[in-house]
Formats: C-alpha cells, structure tokens, sequence
C-alpha cells in the first residue's frame, strides 16, 4: 500500500473482509497489490523447493532401474535428462522479469509432467513392483501442493490432469486385478482431496494474513494524519493559517535555548498591521479578515524562504522568528516584507500614513551569549514596533535593547 489508500482499494478492503469462506480471489485492485507483494517470496520458495524437487526425482531414478526394471531403457533420459533440464530451465526463466507474470504457469506445467511422467513410467512395465509407483505419484503431488505451494486453483487444474490419466492408465493395466486397481485410485483421490484442502486452507490463511496486514497498515496511516491533522489545529491559527501563539511561545523557548550551542544569533520580527481598527471600521470585518490572511501570507511565503517560524501573535499583530540571522539578515527581510504588503496595494482610505493597508515591523536581535530570558527577546521587538508607530508607521525600527539603535 501507498501512503495514500486510493478510494477504489478502500472499497476492495472492506469487500475482501466480507466475501465467502469458499472465495479466494480478492478484488482486482487488491488481488494485484497481493500478487505484486509476494511475488519474491513465491519466487524463492519455487526456486528453492524447484530445485530440490528436481534432485530428489532424479535419485529416484536409481530405484527404477531395480523396481521398472523392464522399462528402465525407455524412462531413463526422461528421468535423468529430460524431465530435469526442463525444471532447471524453468528456474532459470524466474530470473527474467519478462517471464514472472507466467512463471506458476511453467512451474504448474512442469510439476504436472512430472506426475504424468511417473505414471506413464509405471504403465510401460510389467513387474509387480511397478503398482507400488502409485505412492511416487501422491510423493508428486503431495510435494506440489505444500512443497511449491502452487496457487489453489491451478492445482486444481494439475489435479485433475494427473488423475484422470493415472485413471486411464489403470483402467488398462489389465495384470492388475480389479480390486487392486481401486484401491490404488481411491488412495490417490483421497490423497488428492486432502492434500487441496489442506491448500486450500494454507492460501485462505496467507490471504487472510495478507488482508489483516493492510488493514492494520490503513489504520495506521489513518491514525497518523488523524494525529498530524489535530497536531496542526493545535498549532495553527484558525484564520491566517500561520502558527498560533502557543506555538510560537514553545518555539520560542527551543530556540533561544540552542543558540548558545550554535553560538549564532537569533531575531524577531513583530509585525503590526497600521490603523487596522480604523480599517475594521470603514470596511467592515470580513475585509479585515481578509486583509489580515493576505499580510499572513506575505510573511507566511517569506518564512519558510529563510526556514523561520511565522505565526499570529493576536489580533493584527504578527511574530516572525529567525534562527541564526544576523541584524542585517533580519533588517533586509523585514523590508522585503514590508514592501510586498504594500504591494498588495489593498485600499485603505482611513490610514493616517497611506491609501494602502500598510505594516510597521519591530526587530530585536540577541547574540549568541547574551543573559536575557526568552521573554527579552519579544518585549525588545514590541517596543522596537512601538517605535515604529511613533515615528509614523510603515516602517522599521531595529533595537537590540529597549532603545532603537542609531541610523
């Protein structure tokens, strides 16, 4: 799954969670996700137990030629060449991605001619140990089901194949009294039956595993933007979108503690819009909010340019917090932002300083080992504001105490 659950495999979750016992196929979407998730763990258990399939038909070969005596110059190359060059092949072509998408195809097809294989090996001799072969076929199918895990509906497949040929077979091998070819067939079937429903049970355990496996996945992916999502309205300010105080505050507190080990200066801009109450009045509240979210975002596009923290203070009045900024850092950014405020150029026949809505900025600035606590830094930068209305607004002031530096 992706970090994001696309709505059609959302619905795929809940549907596989409720379809029947009997059904093992999940929806489109899903069923292409689980494939797509265990193809490598298929692929090894096919290469690893493949190859040991192979080395253990081929010694089985040293008992044909005691046990099939009569027909062992006929089986031998299928036996010892033929049958295992084609399962070596077929692991080879797991390799190749162009093959995977039918890889249990071949691995299914070889397998199955293997079973046929030891029944057409048993029917061409006539000795009395060759009836005894049938326990080499279940071997076969039995190692097929658990050994490969082959999928359950194509074992189904390779089930019914090798049964009805070994029924074919029996049915013709006429040395055999009737009584004993039963028996032999009845004991594959029900060792056929078995053997599928115990795989049957083993791919409806991998899938339910599979699909326990991504809901836990959903939920926790669910869990988390739940989590981010009330960590931001936690922190943010429901109007402008910046941080809200609270947030600021904690900020605050880390910041000014990780200057002395940065041994870099800190600043604060505050922000305060010019005569908003006069501007509330004349254009009425909501264009005060609005005013008031487009100067959020000037400051909002120019903090994360320089990795500040930007948030609403109260009311119009905003903070912005530079880590490892100097004075002059602070003071050309503060003009850029001043300056693209009142580029918005959004009326405001009110002001006492302008025709726009314009800002006044405070700055205060601390070095690196200056003994001030945290509260220094925003009662400086208030007052450098305050200076800045007094000298008539829309403009800065810069105070490393309370009293504005020199020009």
């Amino acid at each position: 799954m992706t970090d994001k659950t696309s709505p059609q495999l959302e619905q795929e979750l809940a549907a596989a969670d409720r379809q029947p016992w009997y059904q093992l196929a999940f929806p489109p979407v899903l069923e292409e996700a689980y494939l797509h998730a265990t193809c490598e763990q298929r692929l090894r258990r096919y290469r690893l137990f493949g190859a040991i399939g192979i080395v253990v038909f081929m010694l089985y070969g040293l008992v044909d030629k005691f046990y099939l005596a009569d027909a062992y110059g006929r089986i031998w190359l299928w036996r010892w060449l033929i049958l295992p060059v084609m399962g070596t092949i077929s692991i080879i072509g797991s390799y190749w991605a162009p093959l995977r998408r039918w890889y249990e195809l071949s691995v299914v097809g070889v397998s199955t001619a293997c079973v046929l294989a030891l029944i057409w090996f048993f029917s061409l001799s006539h000795m009395p140990t060759a009836q005894h072969y049938y326990g080499g076929v279940m071997l076969c199918l039995v190692f097929t089901m658990f050994g490969l895990r082959i999928p359950f509906r194509l074992a189904c497949y390779s089930s019914v194949i090798s049964l009805s040929y070994l029924g074919w077979v029996l049915l013709d091998w006429h040395f055999l009294d009737e009584a004993t070819r039963s028996l032999i067939f009845i004991l594959v079937i029900s060792c056929v039956l078995l053997g599928l429903l115990g795989l049957f049970q083993l791919e409806k355990e991998a899938r339910r595993s599979y699909l326990l496996a991504q809901e836990l996945q959903r939920d926790h992916l669910q869990l988390q933007q739940g989590f981010k999502y009330l960590q931001q309205i936690s922190t943010a300010d429901g109007l402008t979108g910046l941080f809200n105080r609270r947030y600021f505050d904690q900020q605050l507190q880390t910041v000014w503690e990780s200057r002395l080990q940065n041994k870099a200066d800190i600043a604060l801009l505050f922000v305060d819009v010019d005569y908003f109450k006069k501007y509330n009045d004349s254009q009425g509240h909501q264009m005060g909010d609005d005013a008031l979210i487009r100067v959020a975002q000037v400051i909002s596009r120019h903090a994360e340019s320089v990795n500040g923290c930007a948030a609403r203070y109260g009311g119009e009045e905003f903070v912005l917090l530079l880590a490892c900024s100097t004075v002059g850092q602070a003071s050309r950014l503060a003009e850029q932002i001043r300056q693209d405020v009142e580029a918005l150029a959004l009326p405001h026949p009110s002001s006492l300083c302008s025709q726009v809505v314009t800002i006044s900025i405070g700055i205060a600035a601390a070095h690196a080992s200056i003994n001030q606590k945290p509260d220094w830094l925003v009662s400086t930068a208030d007052a450098a504001v305050y200076q800045a209305k007094k000298q008539g607004r829309n403009r800065i002031v810069t105070m490393h105490s309370c009293q504005p530096l020199p020009n």
